[in-house]
């Protein structure tokens, strides 16, 4: 590519003349453009390491959507014209039409792997033609830049959204949210690079991270790690919640092997640290964590996004598992990742089950001073009073704090979570209320703190269960999204989420999320919180008529708390 470019520069700067309309020969000097710029159409109609996919809408004159009609499309370039016989995938370079059945708003999800004229015809639900249209497809189209080359019949067309994928990433077969950290949310894509079968392939790993939940602009490469699928066995992933150290995003990642096909049987693993640097290098490798030889991380399940992981002052909170022992002891590391100290033997914190242990460990940050907070292995839930350990970050002095409802009984019904500067908890108050807790003697020696008398207005859950309810909450600008459930380890499908905008003297409780295109919430981390607006990314599988392809999507609310119509397909640098 770089050598036409040079030598079309050539062109242009020693050998420009002016042509009359009759001076244009073909064999001369603009044949040789002429050729250029059609081998630089080859090379972009043979690439098919993009993808393209649009979400667009079709729909008759008065504006009725052609519900259940059918969509053709296809692509013609150089390929074609050069015979190329017609693949599924594009494995020949050149690849079949596609087709998709419109739901009852007349949408679809329409895929493009090459490049060159997209042709779509529309019919409607007798199978009858009511419409065609044509636009070009290239390497960095967006909905901005989009306009149709031609339209007819009968048909509205209406671009939704659309996103341009490069490398492969469209073709993600895993796509998982791992959280944010200094104001940039990550997920995990696995790419296949190669196939031989079903049971026998390899698989790239990349981290990508965004501002906003909808253009992810920055992609780094996970190396040092073998991903693959093969005799009976298969190599995964599982990552920690980013942290951010004032210059690297740190990860603490487990390659795990199993039996296959999922849900395998765990055989072995390694424990990692994986850094990208500020500068997001495009790859980057994967180091040894040194811990225990026991000690195994996320071994017990596939939910790391349950498990703590904080950096603070200088250190890191890790959470492995140990064996033979099966106890899950969130462990403290120095800036080196090397063990410091057993949060759970030496600090009597409670292990870190996923029901209530994980979720109990919080930075708190009082008078400039950082502590660790943890709930004290004899507290239980459902009582008046609750004891958490708090851990001074800087020595690691630490003692025991005692949080009471004030009786009456009003009980815990979740542990002390830290939101903009405040103590926060569910209570048992004739219904699940939401309460905070005075900051002033927190750093005192062993003190007691009662709730707050006035509840926060608004913040009343009809959910119930014995399990605490608030799992996570999520903050930007001056807004915080408190998500409860009913569940520990997914979040759907019985959940709510508040929303504060004063500082938690209120709250609102937002609509469920709108059904359309959705997929089940199942990790806490799909929901982030940018530029004071909460944004839900999920993926699903849309149809092509041989099979399905994967659309990555996200969802945000607008400035008044409701979710937005329609979700926004996720774009990637």
């Amino acid at each position: 590519m770089k050598k036409i470019l040079i030598t079309l520069l050539i062109l242009l700067s020693f050998q420009c003349r002016i042509f009359k309309p009759s001076d244009l020969d073909p064999s001369q000097d603009l044949g040789t453009l002429q050729t250029l710029l059609r081998y630089l159409a080859l090379i972009d109609a043979f690439n098919t390491y993009s993808q393209t996919v649009a979400f667009m809408k079709f729909a008759d004159p008065n504006g009725t959507p052609y519900a259940s009609g059918i969509v053709e499309y296809s692509v013609f370039n150089e390929a074609d014209e050069n015979g190329v016989p017609v693949s599924s995938y594009g494995e020949s370079g050149n690849i079949q039409p596609y087709t998709v059945t419109l739901d009852a708003y007349g949408r679809g999800f329409l895929f493009f792997s090459e490049r060159g004229i997209a042709k779509i015809t529309v019919k409607n639900s007798g199978n009858t033609v009511v419409g065609n249209a044509s636009f070009r497809v290239y390497n960095g189209l967006t909905k901005q830049s989009f306009f149709w080359l031609t339209q007819s019949g009968s048909t509205q067309f209406i671009l939704e959204d659309l996103a341009n994928y490069r490398n492969r990433l469209g073709s993600s077969n895993l796509l998982t949210s791992l959280g944010s950290a200094n104001g940039r949310q990550f997920l995990y894509l696995q790419v296949q690079t190669s196939y031989t079968s079903s049971t026998q392939y390899s698989s790239t790993g990349y981290i990508i991270s965004s501002a906003d939940g909808e253009y992810y602009d920055q992609v780094t490469k996970v190396n040092g790690v073998n991903l693959k699928v093969d005799s009976g066995y298969e190599t995964l992933l599982k990552i920690s919640k980013p942290m951010f150290n004032g210059t690297e995003y740190i990860f603490f990642v487990s390659e795990e092997r199993a039996t296959y096909p999922a849900p395998g049987t765990y055989q072995s693993n390694r424990n990692l640290i994986f850094k990208i640097p500020q500068s997001f290098p495009n790859t980057s490798e994967v180091i040894n964590l040194p811990i225990a030889s026991n000690a195994n991380l996320y071994r017990p399940d596939a939910f790391p996004w349950i498990y703590p992981a904080f950096y603070f002052s200088g250190r890191y909170l890790v959470t492995p598992t140990y064996y033979t022992e099966t106890e899950t002891r969130p462990t403290l590391l120095n800036e080196n990742f090397a063990v410091t100290q057993d949060a759970v033997l030496g600090f009597s914190c409670m292990m870190a089950d996923s029901s209530l242990g994980a979720i109990s460990y919080q930075l708190v940050n009082v008078g400039g001073t950082e502590y660790l907070q943890c709930q004290n292995t004899s507290s239980l839930m459902n009582t008046q009073t609750i004891q958490v350990r708090s851990l001074d970050s800087v020595g690691l002095s630490n003692r025991v704090i005692t949080f009471d409802t004030g009786g009456g009984g009003i009980t815990f019904q979740s542990p002390i979570f830290y939101v903009r500067g405040k103590l926060v908890a569910l209570l048992n108050n004739s219904g699940t209320v939401g309460y905070t807790f005075p900051t002033d003697n927190y750093g005192g020696s062993s003190p007691t703190i009662t709730r707050n008398s006035s509840p926060i207005t608004g913040f009343n859950s009809g959910l119930s269960n014995s399990n605490p309810l608030l799992r996570s909450v999520k903050s930007s600008g001056n807004v915080d999204y408190f998500l409860l459930s009913e569940s520990a380890t997914s979040i759907s499908p019985n959940y709510q989420i508040f929303r504060s905008t004063d500082s938690l003297a209120s709250a609102s409780l937002l609509p469920t999320i709108p059904p359309e295109y959705n997929s089940p919430i199942s990790n806490a981390e799909q929901l982030q919180s940018a530029n004071g607006k909460l944004n839900y990314t999920w993926s699903i599988y849309g149809p092509i008529g041989i099979g399905s392809l994967p659309v990555f999507l996200t969802r945000h609310t607008s400035d008044d708390g409701n979710w937005e119509t329609l979700p926004r397909l996720i774009k990637i640098r």
